[in-house]
């Protein structure tokens, strides 16, 4: 079903690694959680399944890895599902890009939706106002001093199906700004990630690659 992806380059893991201990095994993984998730999606279920469970699968693994592995927080943003590193210094979460995810500069990818206002507010650094999730046994608060100084990350993925194959391009990138209409246009900084390819099981079922979903402010 797999294969194996090209490393990553020693100077993209330290930049990685300079993210709160990120390394790109735990995104490989949550990358792959995603789409084995996808596969699971039935024809009876809503034509948006595919790209809800991989959604779904994405963040959850994402955040069991890094509080399992690391150490790091569960903190949730209005509905903004986040990760945060226990030095309370970096959140990260995930995000579905355009055609330009995980492609060198010049190119420059896009978030595939417009997100809310509150996720504008939190890339510009003036509201990531985060609380935890009580009721799921987490009551880290961030002290409004530790907020100022998060560093919002996305792990942004585009999947595209290429001949009988699905291929899954990603970075992980930090947001500089949202434009009128709600989308992510700039980053701050890129780490550019391995492209990952996959055996397509879903062949001409008609169903968006991504689910028409991924709205940052209101899923991660």
């Amino acid at each position: 079903m797999f294969e194996t992806p090209q490393g990553l380059p020693p100077e993209d893991a330290d930049r990685l690694a300079a993210v709160g201990g990120m390394k790109w095994a735990y995104l490989e993984r949550t990358i792959r959680a995603g789409e084995a998730s996808r596969r699971e999606a039935t024809p009876t279920e809503p034509p948006t399944a595919p790209g809800l469970r991989d959604w779904i699968a994405r963040v959850g693994m994402l955040r069991y890895t890094m509080v399992i592995e690391e150490g790091w927080l569960l903190l949730n943003h209005m509905n903004m599902a986040l990760v945060v590193d226990p030095a309370q210094t970096v959140a990260v979460g995930v995000l579905a890009g355009d055609a330009g995810t995980g492609w060198p500069d010049p190119i420059r990818p896009k978030s595939r939706y417009p997100k809310g206002s509150a996720f504008a507010n939190a890339v510009a650094g003036t509201d990531l106002t985060l609380f935890s999730n009580a009721e799921a046994g987490h009551p880290e608060v961030l002290e409004p001093s530790a907020i100022e100084s998060l560093d919002l990350w996305l792990l942004l993925t585009y999947r595209t199906i290429q001949g009988d194959k699905a291929m899954v391009y990603s970075e992980l990138s930090r947001p500089d700004s949202v434009s009128p209409s709600g989308y992510i246009v700039d980053w701050r900084d890129r780490v550019i990630l391995p492209r990952l390819t996959f055996e397509e099981v879903i062949d001409g079922d008609g169903r968006d690659d991504d689910g028409g979903i991924d709205v940052l402010v209101e899923e991660i």
